[in-house]
């Protein structure tokens, strides 16, 4: 395989502009830089306090030194990305991190998952300080994440086609027809860290398939903050943009490593539960309704703040389609709001 393939064929000032990395992004990135360095040094500690399994962090390599030397390289990696800002060098050196992944056994939700942790880490440290402009911050990082997160996956991609000699004249590619697969690999939310809408409606499909195949049970929950509107007019969107921030949190915290968890959209979340027959799916459900109940969420003025969710719940039959699914969890969505809220149905 060739070393040069991708990484010298990067335009960043292209990519840059794909990503919207501007001067004001540069701006808000060194605002922000003293709390990203400070989450990036807790970093570590958050990989540690991972479960076995959980967020298939701990599961990156089976070989405890190659996983200590990925996760260093990465770590000082995303530590002059944002702390002298986006640069060409550093998208060469993400695009070699690609190829090193993909040699020693990386996979890509793996690292999808690493930059899922990152961006949490990252947003909950801007969120803790009231002199950031946080919106624009936690899109600039996002953004910044993501484009990162594209280069070494459009990179570990490139040395996949060439193993498997797909395209065999790859290194002819244009790069707009690179940006293109970039693009459509951005699968993570900017607020939240949570994998976004894009993301799961490529794993439904994936899922959907499995069920079918391999005749095995899936199950569906679409989670819905009640009231949310009301928190937006009464607390400002600000205090809507922590709701969800918490709460993405509390949920990743509570899937299955096999389970996949995300954004659908608004202050709507879901849970994709494989392998999960219906009576497990409701006891899951009932346990996310019950933890978003008893959090206690503190809003920047001090004042703490309660909310509760309603979960509708779809059962995977023989021949549905992904659409079919989703809207069968979502009627019953629509049931647990008639029924009063903060409840689950089915």
């Amino acid at each position: 395989m060739s070393d040069t393939m991708f990484p010298q064929e990067i335009d960043s000032e292209t990519i840059f502009t794909v990503w919207r990395i501007d001067a004001q992004t540069q701006q808000l990135l060194q605002d922000a830089r003293p709390l990203i360095v400070t989450a990036l040094d807790g970093f570590d500690a958050r990989i540690a306090s991972q479960e076995k399994g959980q967020a298939t962090v701990a599961a990156l390599l089976a070989n405890a030194a190659e996983r200590a030397n990925v996760l260093g390289a990465l770590r000082q990696h995303w530590g002059n990305l944002f702390g002298q800002g986006p640069s060409a060098d550093c998208l060469v050196r993400a695009a070699q991190i690609g190829r090193r992944h993909f040699e020693v056994g990386v996979k890509p939700r793996h690292y999808l998952a690493l930059c899922q942790l990152l961006s949490k880490i990252v947003t909950d440290a801007l969120l803790q300080d009231a002199t950031i402009d946080t919106p624009q911050a936690v899109d600039a990082v996002g953004r910044v994440v993501m484009m990162d997160a594209e280069v070494v996956l459009g990179s570990y991609y490139g040395s996949l086609a060439d193993l498997v000699s797909y395209e065999a004249h790859s290194e002819t590619r244009t790069l707009k027809d690179r940006l293109s697969v970039l693009e459509d690999m951005a699968f993570l939310d900017a607020l939240t860290g949570l994998f976004n809408r894009r993301y799961f409606d490529r794993s439904i499909a994936v899922e959907i398939a499995r069920a079918s195949r391999e005749r095995t049970p899936l199950s569906l929950l679409i989670c819905d903050i009640d009231r949310f509107k009301e928190i937006n007019d009464g607390w400002g969107h600000s205090a809507g943009d922590r709701v969800l921030n918490e709460l993405a949190g509390v949920l990743s915290d509570m899937g299955r490593k096999t389970d996949i968890v995300t954004r659908f959209g608004g202050e709507e979340f879901c849970f994709l539960l494989p392998n999960t027959k219906a009576e497990f799916a409701k006891l899951v459900a009932e346990r996310v309704r019950a933890k978003v109940e008893a959090v206690t969420i503190k809003l920047e003025s001090g004042e703490p703040l309660r909310v509760t969710t309603s979960i509708g719940i779809g059962i995977y039959k023989a021949g549905d389609t992904a659409a079919q699914l989703v809207q069968r969890a979502d009627e019953a969505l629509y049931r647990a709001k008639g029924q009063g809220r903060n409840c689950v149905s089915e």
